[in-house]
């Protein structure tokens, strides 16, 4: 035989096919590799992944169901991602929902409460992306949710401290404009500091009222040395204070008027008929001494 012999066309055929086979087993292994990789993906992720279908219902689900919420896999099968809300959550999601997957959207960390299968509540991040086959028909969605329970518990939880810390120092700034300090066990003394607006002045007369209504106070000294400007308004106040005093059985004392405050109040021709008027607070205590 000669090296231009012809070669035999069956042995041709022969390694054409070997060639063949052999990028076959390598595609499988490819895709055996892939499929691995998705896997264990799946499986060692912390996050849930699934799939569902054009109707909704799922056509895979991964096994993190069981840690989120009690389920196997096989048991969230055919069934749609609101069959796991109540149905007031599941009809807000599904009015988010419906407009993205109308119009073939990805979506991303759409928050969703579900009810696990102990009762509890778990809620959910949920990002997805629409699926097409070969002709481009939409056949669904891909995608995963991630559990935000805790950190959403989290944010609960420091948005009430927040609020509670708010309510604590609103109520710490009232009793600082209207404080009332016990001498002794019949006299209180409210000294105040600033602007008293009709706000202020209700809080004076609340604050007055609940100190001489608690205990046995015989005489109520104010002090009206810090106060910014004494116009009608404070004035009425006083007076409405004292009177309401009276009634209690107490009586109110007035301290720390400055000329300038005498003047208007006289100008204002406010009656302070029910009010003992003292110069200084320190005069104030010392005549409300007399009474106990």
């Amino acid at each position: 035989m000669t090296d231009n012999a012809p070669v035999d066309e069956p042995t041709t055929r022969l390694a054409s096919v070997e060639r063949e086979l052999e990028q076959l087993r390598e595609e499988r292994k490819r895709l055996l590799d892939e499929q691995e990789r998705w896997k264990m993906l799946v499986d060692l992720g912390s996050d849930w992944l699934w799939e569902i279908d054009a109707s909704g219902r799922y056509t895979f689900v991964g096994p993190q169901i069981r840690r989120f919420l009690g389920y196997a896999p096989e048991e969230a099968l055919g069934k749609t991602p609101f069959d796991f809300m109540a149905p007031a959550e599941a009809a807000r999601v599904a009015a988010q929902f419906e407009p993205i997957a109308n119009a073939r959207l990805p979506f991303k960390a759409l928050e969703n409460v579900n009810t696990h299968k102990d009762g509890s509540l778990v809620t959910l991040e949920t990002s997805g992306f629409p699926l097409f086959d070969s002709k481009g028909e939409y056949v669904g969605y891909r995608g995963m949710d991630r559990d935000v329970t805790a950190s959403r518990r989290a944010d609960a939880e420091h948005a009430r401290l927040k609020d509670e810390i708010i309510r604590t120092q609103a109520a710490a700034l009232v009793e600082l404009s209207t404080p009332l300090i016990p001498l002794g066990e019949r006299i209180l003394v409210m000294p105040l500091v600033g602007t008293v607006d009709a706000r202020r002045a209700e809080q004076i007369m609340e604050t007055l009222l609940t100190g001489v209504g608690s205990g046995h106070t015989a005489v109520a000294i104010i002090d009206i040395t810090g106060v910014n400007n004494v116009d009608t308004n404070v004035a009425s106040a006083l007076v409405s204070a004292a009177k309401a005093v009276r009634l209690l059985g107490a009586q109110v004392v007035l301290t720390g008027i400055r000329p300038e405050v005498a003047r208007v109040l006289v100008n204002l021709g406010v009656d302070l008929g029910a009010i003992s008027t003292q110069r200084t607070l320190q005069d104030g205590i010392a005549f409300a001494s007399r009474f106990v």
